[in-house]
C-alpha cells in the first residue's frame, strides 16, 4: 500500500524526471517522437469511460466558447506578454515564447479534469474544437509576429494524434477496465518522461545561461500561477460551475508546451535556446499541476467522490 501511494504521487515522479534529465541529458533525435506518443497515453487514459453523442456538444456549446476564450485570449495573451520582456536582448527566447502562445492548451488538461472530478466531457469536446481552431490560429499567430508559419497539414495531425487516435484507443483500454490508481500511475510516469525528455534536450543550456533560465521560469510562475489562482479567486466568488470551472482556468495556462517544443526543433533546429521557454513551462506547468490540484480541492472541493492522486 506504501508503495501504491508514492507511485501515486506526482510530486515523486515530477522530482525523479528533474533528477533523471540532469544525468541523463539529450536523449536523440527520437525526443520530439517520443513526447508525441507520451501525450497520446495520457489522453487515452484520461478519456476512458467517457461517451459522446450529438447532444453532448448541444449541451456544452457556450462552455466550449469560454474554454477556447482562455486558450486562445487569456493563455496566448499572458504569453506573448511575458515573452515580450526577453525581445530586445534575447530574440531566440522571444521566438519560443511565440510558439508557446500560439499552441493550444495542453492534452493534459483532461487528465487535470480527471482527476480533480471536473466536466470532463465538456473538456474533450472544446479540445477537439481548440485543436481545429488551431489549424488556423497556430499558423497566423507565428506567421504574424516572427514571420515563421506552422505548416497547416502539421496542425491537423496533431489533432488526428491528440483526438482521434486517443478516442479509437479509449475503447479496448475501456473494456480492459483498468483501474482508477493503476491509472493515475500509469498517467504519473508519462508526465516523469516527458520532464526527461523536454529539460534532458536543453541541460546545458540550463547550466551555461542559469541567469537567463532564471528570469524564464520566473515568467513561467507569473503567468500559471498568478493567472490560475487569479482566475479561481474569481469564478469561485462569482458561483461559476466549479466543474466547468476546473476546464476553463487549465486550459488558461495548461499549454501544450510538448508540441511547442517539437515545433521549436522544426521551426529552429540551428537556435535549440528557442525551446527553452517552452521545456521550462512544461516544468512549471506540472508543478503547478502537483500544487493546484491538492491546492483546489481544499478551497473549492468537488462534491463527487474524492480523486485517489496524491497531490
Amino acid at each position: 500500500m506504501a508503495a501504491v501511494n508514492i507511485l501515486s504521487n506526482i510530486r515523486f515522479w515530477i522530482m525523479l524526471g528533474i533528477i533523471f534529465a540532469l544525468i541523463i541529458g539529450p536523449v536523440g533525435e527520437f525526443s520530439s517522437t517520443l513526447i508525441v506518443l507520451v501525450l497520446i497515453v495520457q489522453m487515452t487514459l484520461s478519456m476512458d469511460g467517457l461517451t459522446f453523442n450529438a447532444e453532448s456538444f448541444k449541451k456544452n456549446k457556450a462552455q466550449i466558447i469560454y474554454a477556447t476564450a482562455a486558450c486562445f485570449i487569456i493563455s496566448t495573451g499572458t504569453a506573448l506578454l511575458m515573452g515580450s520582456f526577453f525581445i530586445a536582448d534575447h530574440p531566440n527566447i522571444w521566438n519560443g515564447w511565440v510558439l508557446l502562445a500560439a499552441v493550444p492548451c495542453a492534452v493534459s488538461c483532461v487528465m487535470m479534469s480527471f482527476f480533480l472530478r471536473g466536466n470532463t466531457v465538456m473538456c474533450v469536446i472544446a479540445l477537439a474544437a481548440i485543436y481545429l481552431i488551431a489549424l488556423m490560429l497556430t499558423p497566423l499567430i507565428t506567421k504574424t509576429v516572427i514571420g515563421e508559419s506552422v505548416s497547416v497539414l502539421k496542425i491537423f495531425s496533431y489533432v488526428i494524434l491528440f483526438v482521434a487516435v486517443p478516442m479509437a484507443a479509449s475503447v479496448p483500454v475501456k473494456r480492459a477496465k483498468i483501474s482508477r490508481t493503476v491509472k493515475v500511475i500509469v498517467i504519473n510516469v508519462m508526465i516523469f518522461i516527458m520532464i526527461i525528455l523536454s529539460l534532458g534536450e536543453n541541460r546545458g543550456y540550463l547550466f551555461s545561461e542559469s541567469g537567463i533560465v532564471v528570469l524564464i521560469v520566473i515568467a513561467c510562475v507569473v503567468r500559471i500561477f498568478g493567472v490560475s489562482l487569479i482566475m479561481l479567486y474569481l469564478m469561485k466568488k462569482r458561483n461559476t460551475d466549479r466543474d466547468n470551472s476546473i476546464v476553463y482556468i487549465s486550459m488558461a495556462v495548461w499549454k501544450n508546451s510538448g508540441l511547442a517544443v517539437a515545433l521549436c526543433f522544426v521551426l529552429f533546429g540551428n537556435a535549440a535556446e528557442a525551446a527553452i521557454p517552452c521545456a521550462i513551462s512544461l516544468l512549471i506547468e506540472v508543478l503547478w499541476f502537483a500544487a493546484m490540484s491538492g491546492y483546489i480541492e481544499r478551497v473549492w472541493p468537488s462534491v463527487k467522490q474524492p480523486s485517489a492522486v496524491n497531490g
